[in-house]
């Protein structure tokens, strides 16, 4: 048995939560509120835990930094996992 269909499946998740993130810091300078992982999940058509998960790997892969509820975007990395899924 192999893990790539999962593993495919959870990288096109993350591509999608990179892109919902990188949208949303693009509309940031408007003063729209933040976003809650499961109105992340909502525009991914996921679920909340999928989404958490997501973040961290996000996360550990140096696209973004979570201080105090709020996430700070590394740009071009972001938009390297947007581009994979």
């Amino acid at each position: 048995m192999t893990l790539e269909p999962d593993n495919l499946s959870f990288t096109q998740t993350r591509g999608a939560v990179a892109r919902v993130l990188l949208e949303h810091a693009a509309d940031s300078s408007s003063g729209k509120p933040g976003l809650a992982q499961r109105d992340i999940a909502l525009k991914t058509g996921t679920d909340w835990y999928t989404v958490h998960m997501s973040l961290k790997s996000i996360r550990d892969e140096g696209a973004i930094r979570i201080d105090r509820n709020r996430i700070i975007v590394n740009r071009q990395a972001l938009q390297r996992l947007a581009a994979e899924a």
